[in-house]
């Protein structure tokens, strides 16, 4: 491979060496701690163990754990993969060398990897580094420091074996426009792969503005407009990036122009937001009109207006747009305008509005049924094709929106992006709307091509009012799938009256979101008593587990969660079930140094010295974390001592390896 290739490839490497520990279910070293003094890292090595990568970022930046050097190397490595943060190289960068400065042998390690495999390579840099590490105790870098090597000098491709972290690595190499290994890893990731948001690794090709890397993703016929979960295509993404070439490409190849979001907002309105002049151009020159509005009434240059970006005013003025609402000097970037300039003889905001959508705009009801008895049609649209009733909705207006009805306007006419009344009324939390348009017979299950169904928004935004209305006019409780799932955004949300209302409804408990995890098994890893119960007293599957085998009783075991463990325990949890990698709740209750859950386990007598794929025990776990308490307990049961795993390394060796003296000798003379 060439320079730019072998950089990323190093930084692949780093990113797996970093966290495939955590991703693939083995254990990560810790610093020497006092005998009996649980690891204070635990509960983030646990959510890290678990995938749950946005709970350990937020533990692990949070004092007092912020200012540890082990925190702020698992952090920084959480940075440098794009895991649960967005990535960013150069703050991890900075957390691996805060942690080096006090002793930490992984981040030097870290550093030097990254010097070795920068663009260009700063060899001087990566060998001090190394000669750090190694100073400070790092196997390997000793071992490379006398070889006279530099770190991570592989193929990406021998690091690909976890999907999240391949997708990641791709994600990666196509941001920063690194053909040669998107190409390497591209064939290794499923059709149309995609982030938790949804979005493909064009979307983020596009938004970082790589164009070689657009350009090659469209050859190898990636999907060119591709939807996230808010209806946002790579092309709305290329308009906010500094330069007009990935944007250019896209165009070129035929990406569909007149797109629009979930909002209503096509691309033009992206590049004005951000002050993009170029694009705007080509957008424009493309096809686009620049006066035409999204669903809530505004322009591009309404856009460009609020944002203060006056290059991109000023052109889109040229062109014929004017502002349609009055702007807040003095608000911030998130402030609504004040509302609609009235028609008037010195240019004309509305130019091209029935009057009937213009005084639905205004939450007039007066003035509406005037309009309407002049001959006004209510099923009027804007310029923009916005219906009269959305307009109506966009005003919270219940009383226009009820004049409109009467007047025979449809309650279930979408609107030109495909937004339905209804979902719009439910996305603003409408509640009086909302009841209006279902006793006008709209329907709680219809939905556009890409939004959720009204029933799911509601639940999603924990409004247990109008989650009931609508299961009263008929939802469907199972509506939507993985992510979509209704049960399991109630049950993230913590939000046991939805839950309930759901349940009692028919929402079939054994649901999954999109990694196959069930409700049950998110309530036990939240260690939320009141869900929990809930789903065990509707008979939800306690040994239910997605591909990775870790039930709901094992997450609970791996977090500590007490209560949640009892509670699943008397609900008759397999108290020895396995994950996939051979981990028994024992040695997942071991690792965490959770001895009230150890100790429960041990009097049920399960597989005291069963070992894992990896030939550990749980008292090799435990003495891997130093964790004293549990290797007590497991000692006193009569766990065997002298048990090897595939390295050859016992219990007693796991502890010394790690600092843990008093845990080794322990064992020793136990």
């Amino acid at each position: 491979m060439g320079q730019r290739s072998s950089a990323a490839a190093g930084a692949a490497a780093l990113v797996a060496v970093l966290m495939g520990a955590f991703v693939a279910g083995g254990t990560v070293a810790a610093v020497p701690a006092t005998f009996a003094a649980p690891d204070v890292l635990e509960p983030a090595k646990s959510a890290l163990r678990l995938k749950q990568f946005a709970d350990a970022a937020g533990r692990l930046a949070k004092d007092p754990l912020a200012a540890d050097p082990r925190a702020q190397y698992l952090l920084g490595s959480l940075y440098l993969a794009g895991l649960g943060v967005g990535e960013d190289v150069q703050r991890a960068q900075t957390l691996f060398a805060a942690a080096a400065a006090k002793g930490e042998p992984r981040a030097a390690y870290a550093l030097a990897a990254l010097a070795a495999h920068a663009t260009p390579a700063d060899e001087a840099a990566a060998r001090t580094w190394l000669a750090k590490a190694a100073a400070a105790g790092h196997p390997d870098a000793a071992r490379l420091q006398q070889a006279g090597q530099l770190p991570l000098q592989v193929d990406p491709r021998a690091l690909a074996t976890e999907p999240a972290v391949t997708l990641s690595m791709t994600i990666a190499a196509a941001r920063r426009g690194d053909v040669d290994t998107l190409a390497t890893l591209w064939p290794l990731l499923p059709k149309d792969a995609s982030d938790a948001f949804r979005r493909s690794v064009l979307h983020h090709a596009a938004e970082s503005g790589a164009t070689e890397s657009v350009r090659w993703l469209v050859k190898h016929d990636t999907r060119v407009d591709a939807i996230d979960a808010q209806g946002i295509t790579p092309l709305m993404l290329a308009a906010t990036a500094e330069s007009a070439d990935a944007m250019d490409a896209l165009l070129q190849s035929k990406a569909h122009v007149a797109a629009v979001d979930a909002l209503g907002n096509s691309a033009l309105f992206y590049a004005a937001r951000r002050g993009r002049v170029a694009q705007a151009e080509r957008l424009v020159a493309a096809g686009l009109d620049p006066k035409l509005r999204n669903a809530g009434g505004w322009s591009a240059v309404d856009y460009s207006v609020q944002s203060k970006q006056d290059a991109v005013t000023t052109y889109l003025v040229q062109q014929g747009a004017q502002p349609a609402r009055r702007h807040s000097t003095g608000a911030g970037s998130g402030s609504r305008p004040s509302g609609p300039i009235l028609r008037s003889s010195a240019g004309d905001a509305y130019a091209g509005w029935p009057d009937v959508a213009l005084a639905a705009s205004r939450s007039d009801p007066a003035m509406l049924k005037s309009a309407l008895a002049r001959g006004g049609d209510p099923e009027a649209t804007t310029a923009a094709g916005q219906p009269a009733l959305h307009v109506a909705i966009a005003s919270s207006s219940p009383a226009t929106v009820g004049v409109l009805l009467a007047a025979g306007a449809s309650p279930t006419r979408p609107d030109r992006a495909g937004h339905t009344p209804l979902g719009v009324a439910v996305s603003q939390a409408s509640k009086d709307i909302v009841l209006i348009l279902l006793e006008r017979g709209a329907n709680p299950n219809e939905h556009g091509a890409s939004d959720s169904t009204p029933f799911t928004t509601a639940v999603r935004r924990g409004d247990a009012g109008i989650v009931q209305m609508l299961l009263g006019h008929g939802a469907k409780a199972d509506t939507g799938k993985g992510d979509e799932a209704p049960l399991v955004l109630a049950t993230l949300r913590g939000d046991a009256a939805t839950a309930s209302l759901l349940l009692r409804a028919g929402a079939g408990p054994e649901m999954t979101d999109a990694t196959g995890h069930t409700a049950l098994w998110h309530a036990a890893c939240r260690d939320d008593a009141a869900v929990l119960a809930l789903l065990l007293g509707v008979g939800a599957n306690v040994n239910a587990a997605a591909a990775d085998g870790i039930t709901p009783i094992a997450c609970a075991a791996a977090r500590g969660n007490d209560a949640a463990f009892e509670k699943l325990l008397r609900a008759n949890a397999d108290v020895r079930a396995r994950s996939q990698s051979g981990d028994t709740l024992l040695m997942l209750a071991a690792r965490g140094n959770h001895a009230v859950i150890v100790r429960r386990l041990v009097a049920l007598r399960v597989g005291l010295d069963a070992q894992n794929t990896f030939g550990d025990t749980a008292l090799i776990l435990a003495s891997q974390a130093g964790a004293g308490d549990v290797v007590d307990l497991l000692m006193q049961a009569g766990a065997k001592t002298t048990l090897r795993n595939r390295d050859g390394v016992a219990a007693a060796d796991a502890a010394a390896a790690r600092g843990f003296d008093a845990v080794a000798a322990r064992i020793r003379s136990g």
